[in-house]
């Protein structure tokens, strides 16, 4: 089984009118599928591959070396 996903990451642009606003969201989309998704947290978008490949949780992932 093959499952392939394009993620990006946009930067925004500083907008002083809207202090809310995320300095950056991401973009992930399962390529067989085509669903889409927008995120602002990684974790929403490990959820969203998880609905396609088994996550093995019990590893640790990169940041946990920090």
């Amino acid at each position: 089984d093959v499952d392939s996903f394009i993620v990006r990451f946009v930067q925004e642009k500083k907008r002083s009118d809207d202090p809310t606003a995320a300095p950056w969201h991401g973009v992930i989309r399962h390529v067989q599928s085509k669903e889409e998704i927008r995120f602002t947290q990684i974790g929403d978008a490990l959820r969203f591959v998880a609905n396609y490949v088994e996550l093995d949780e019990d590893k640790p992932s990169r940041g946990d070396f920090d």
